[in-house]
């Protein structure tokens, strides 16, 4: 019967010999033999172990590596609960260095298989760096790793961030079993690290085209699954995602969430795609909305930490945290939250420096000839989830040679300390402090916000002794309090529109009203290209015409520009960015007509590490006051620690 291959025919008979001959050895060695031929191995080889003299050692081996191999698939397959995920893991990296140690008693030498097994046992225990230490070291040693374990060593490698690494021996994989469809995602994900859309995004298109399309007919209970094409499809839908893609990504994702509602993995798909866009709201309800139909979805419910925490909602958001910190010790998904999670609540600082010099006017620019800004900011790590305790101290100065002014250079050195609130939709901040000088007096400034909704949110601020307030002013020991009210309106993140209305009360009596209206609007978005076109518009008055300042009676502006925005190198959380912004526009001043003022910027940003940002740059215009037209030239710099 066994040669016949009827082996549950085979199983029966013997197990009733096996009732009245217990200790038979031929039909025991059967029944293992017969049970590991059906594929029940972890059963055959328990029972081998328990009559191991009743077996050649060719047979002892074979059922040995069947029964690991066995439980190396069980330990890939879906817990029960997150509290017994790795428990099958953790059984069979037993049951491996438990044969090991039998070998190394008995002086057999180890199965090659053996080693190659206990990579995919590691990689699944989350031990990334043990799969790439073993692997280097057998690939070393001419004991090249066979294909079934490279995905794992892959996947540990992109584990470790190196997707150099991983790239290549994915490919091997790929090779050696090519119907594998897990593969090629895991390539293009290497891909995507490296920074290699080039490579990624034809990659995993190819997979959605190759992949059948599940057919649907009106009036059918369901169509023809194919889970293949639906991996393909969303894994392509990420990578066009990271690859700036986003309102393409949305039309892909959002029929599909349409269709199967019920898709836990689709609704935090499409939270991804929301979250990417601005719209933490409504990113946050799909997020939910997983966790609810899956509570193991991992990826759910960081976004739902990521989401709560861009909301202000820390106390929300905790638990979720810490429930994912203590399970998923390992998951790199989940490092990156924590390290998020700590940028966000932790220290903030920002230390900046700026100057310029101004040539060829004839004294009226409210910069002088010559000025610099320079300071340092702080705040505490969160109080109670929504306090923090704030400090700044700054310095700005500047050199004016005219006829208005008696010469000299104007400075404004102050320190202050502040309170901020933030909690849900609102924020608020609170900063007191003094001039050097003394000058204007105790400054006292509250700045407010309040989100309406994901597309819009209202600021306001009302200072007293304004740190803004011009410096030609001070000059003549003239200081201002402003009142400013704004509106920002944020569609999508690749729309910004700002209006500003703002009211400064001078010292001398002078009432300066200004209101501005900024437009940012992406025009093209490549992976590491994006470009914006830039367009604002503008108009002041002031009450006083013998100002000892600039101060026009009237003039507007109108400007339009363009902004490029190159990633030149990523990876991961450290990148390199270069950004060139060229502008021009009219500006008109009454009593003195319209005049074209050009302008440019270029600059550089460095990402050390998530929250540890260093940028400078280098600006050229050439403005004009009271109708004399100037040449500026100016630097800024700034190192941001912090969100």
């Amino acid at each position: 019967m066994r040669a016949d291959r009827d082996w549950l025919g085979a199983l029966s008979l013997i197990e009733r010999h096996l009732a009245t001959q217990p200790a038979d050895a031929r039909l025991y060695r059967l029944r293992v033999l017969t049970l590991a031929d059906i594929g029940a191995r972890d059963r055959a080889r328990k029972l081998y172990l328990a009559r191991p003299e009743v077996f050649g050692a060719e047979e002892a081996a074979s059922l040995d590596a069947a029964g690991l191999a066995r439980r190396i698939v069980w330990s890939k397959l879906y817990a029960v609960d997150e509290a017994t995920r790795l428990e099958e893991a953790r059984a069979a990296e037993a049951a491996i260095e438990a044969y090991r140690a039998q070998l190394a008693r008995s002086g057999t030498p180890e199965p090659a298989s053996l080693a190659y097994d206990r990579l995919i046992v590691l990689n699944r225990l989350g031990r990334h760096q043990e799969v790439a230490d073993d692997y280097l070291r057998l690939e070393a040693g001419g004991r090249p790793v066979p294909g079934y374990a490279l995905g794992a060593v892959g996947d540990s490698l992109l584990a470790l961030r190196r997707p150099d690494e991983a790239a290549p021996v994915l490919e091997r994989a790929m090779q050696a079993d090519p119907d594998d469809p897990d593969l090629p995602i895991q390539l293009g994900y290497a891909q995507l690290e490296r920074e290699r859309y080039d490579l990624a995004l034809p990659l995993l298109r190819g997979l959605v085209e190759a992949r059948t399309p599940w057919p649907r007919a009106p009036g059918a209970r369901r169509g023809f699954e194919n889970w293949q094409r639906y991996d393909a499809e969303t894994d392509y839908a990420m990578a066009r995602a990271f690859g700036e893609d986003l309102p393409g990504v949305q039309a892909m994702i959002e029929p599909l969430a349409a269709i199967g509602p019920n898709n836990a993995d689709l609704q935090t798909t499409l939270g991804s795609i929301y979250r990417f866009r601005g719209w933490q709201e409504r990113a946050l309800e799909r997020f939910s909305i997983a966790s609810t139909l899956d509570e193991r979805n991992v990826e759910a419910r960081i976004g739902q930490v990521e989401t709560l925490s861009s909301l202000q909602r820390y106390e929300q958001a905790r638990p979720i945290h810490d429930q994912l910190l203590a399970r998923y010790p390992n998951e790199p998904h989940v490092r990156a939250m924590d390290s998020n999670w700590d940028m966000r609540r932790g220290w903030q600082a920002r230390v900046y420096a700026a100057g310029g010099r101004n040539r060829d006017g004839g004294g009226a620019s409210p910069l002088g000839n010559r000025d610099r800004e320079y300071g340092v900011e702080a705040a505490t790590p969160l109080i109670g989830d929504r306090w923090r305790l704030l400090a700044r101290s700054g310095r700005r100065w500047a050199d004016f040679k005219g006829a208005q002014l008696q010469g000299g250079r104007s400075v404004a050195q102050r320190n202050e300390l502040g309170l901020s609130y933030a909690y849900d939709r609102f924020d608020a901040k609170l900063r007191v402090g003094r001039d050097r000088d003394d000058l204007g007096g105790t400054a006292v400034a509250i700045d407010a916000g309040w989100r309406i909704d994901d597309r819009f949110a209202l600021r306001a601020r009302v200072s007293r002794n304004d740190a803004a307030a011009s410096l030609q002013a001070r000059a003549s020991g003239i200081t201002a309090d402003l009142y400013e009210f704004g509106a920002d309106y944020h569609p999508s993140e690749r729309t910004s529109l700002a209006a500003t209305a703002q009211h400064w009360r001078y010292d001398d009596g002078n009432d300066r009203d200004q209101l501005s209206l900024a437009l940012d609007q992406r025009v093209l978005s490549r992976p590491h290209l994006l470009i914006d076109g830039l367009a604002s518009i503008g108009s002041g008055r002031g009450s006083r015409d013998d100002a000892p300042y600039f101060n026009p009676s009237r003039d507007a502006s109108v400007e339009f520009g363009v902004r490029f925005d190159h990633l030149t190198w990523r990876r991961y959380d450290r990148h390199f960015r270069q950004r060139l912004t060229l502008s021009s526009g009219a500006y008109w001043q009454q009593d003195y007509g319209t005049a074209w003022v050009p302008s440019l910027r270029y600059e550089h940003e460095w990402q050390f590490a998530t929250g540890r940002v260093l940028s400078y740059g280098l600006n050229w215009s050439r403005p004009v006051y009271d109708g004399q037209r100037e040449q500026r030239l100016g630097f800024d710099a700034e190192f941001r620690w912090g969100e």
